[in-house]
Formats: structure tokens, sequence, C-alpha cells
């Protein structure tokens, strides 16, 4: 004797909102993580800008037949401390904060390290413009209006372009480093927890 039991119809139900929001969450995760190293890499390159022009100190020079001139030859030796100030400042600041980004922005490496290029880029651009706005009016303009014998501060300048590579190369430098030296950590965790599932579904099938 058999009997004829109706078997249930494979389940078509959708996933439930809280599942869909979690299959989302890494995406978020990923946008929101990589916008705050934008923003940080931003406000660094505001701080560094200020930084930059407290640590510098100006050259003096006197108005002499409408040009300034050094006061003396040690002056001249000043010339190229403020581009090497921004250099100092954008190596180290570069440097912290590609290590701050490699260990807080984990979700993905390649997008990470983007954010990293182009938010060095932008606290490079950040810092030359808050150093140059703060810093004293070009003495060669005042020298046009000023009588003789005025003495007047140089003004902060950057020459050459290789400077502007400072920031990118210390974030760059600090995000390598930093992954070189956490990557054998993040391999085993995730190791570890591929273990721990496996434990899991072997238990569960054993129960079952």
């Amino acid at each position: 004797m058999t009997t004829n039991v109706p078997t249930a119809p494979p389940s078509t139900a959708r996933p439930s909102g809280r599942r869909r929001a979690g299959r989302g969450q890494p995406w978020r995760r990923l946008v929101l993580e990589n916008l705050l190293v934008l923003v940080v890499f931003a406000v660094a390159g505001l701080a560094g800008g200020l930084v930059w022009v407290e640590l510098w100190d100006p050259p003096l020079g006197a108005v002499q037949d409408r040009e300034w001139l050094y006061l003396d030859f040690a002056m001249v030796g000043t010339v190229f401390s403020g581009t090497g100030l921004y250099v100092v400042v954008g190596l180290v600041g570069g440097l912290v904060l590609g290590v701050l980004a490699a260990l807080a922005a984990r979700t993905s490496e390649l997008v990470t390290l983007v954010a990293v290029v182009l938010g060095s880029a932008l606290a490079g651009y950040l810092a030359l413009q808050v150093g140059l706005q703060r810093s004293p009016v070009d003495p060669r303009l005042l020298a046009l209006v000023v009588p003789d014998g005025t003495e007047l501060p140089g003004t902060l300048e950057v020459t050459g372009r290789s400077p502007f590579v400072a920031w990118p190369l210390g974030s760059l430098v600090g995000l390598a480093v930093t992954y070189l030296l956490t990557s054998g950590m993040s391999a085993g965790a995730a190791e570890a927890r591929r273990v721990d599932l496996r434990a899991g579904a072997q238990g569960a099938s054993r129960h079952d």
C-alpha cells in the first residue's frame, strides 16, 4: 500500500530585508572607508600647510633702487629652506597617513590605494596653498613702491616640480610597508575563520 505524500514546492521566498541589507553592507563600508581617507588627507594637508609656514624662517632683505636685496650672503642660503621644509612635512605627513589608511581601510586594498594616491595629491596641493597664503607678500613687488632702505622678509615658495611628489611618496611607502607587515596576520585570521566555518559545518552534518 502506497500513499502519495504531497511534496512542498521549492521555496521562492525573497530574502529578508536584513539579509539584503547585509549583502549591501560591504559596499557601504568600502565607500565610507575611502571617503574618510580622502577627508583625513584633506585635513592633514591644511594642517601641514600651517606647520610648513610656522617652521619656515623667512630671509630678510632691504630695498635698494626699487630692488629687494638680501641683507647679507648668509641669507642667500635660506632661499631653498622653504622647499626643503615642504618636502620634509610632506614625507612625514604622508608616511603617517599611509600607515593609518592601511590599518583602517581593509575592505579593498586596491580601492584604498587609489584613495591614498588621490588624497595625498590633494593634501600636497592644500598644504602648498595654505603656506603661500600665510607667507609674507613677495618683496620684489613691494620694492617697487616702498622707499630705499626698507627691510622686508622674503616670501615662501617651492622651486621645481619634484617636491610635489613628497606627499604621495610618503603615503605610498607607509601604505606598502604596513600592508607587507600586516598581510601575514590578515591571512592567518582569514584562515582561522575558514577553519572555524569548516568545523562548524562538519559538526552540523554529524548532528543531522
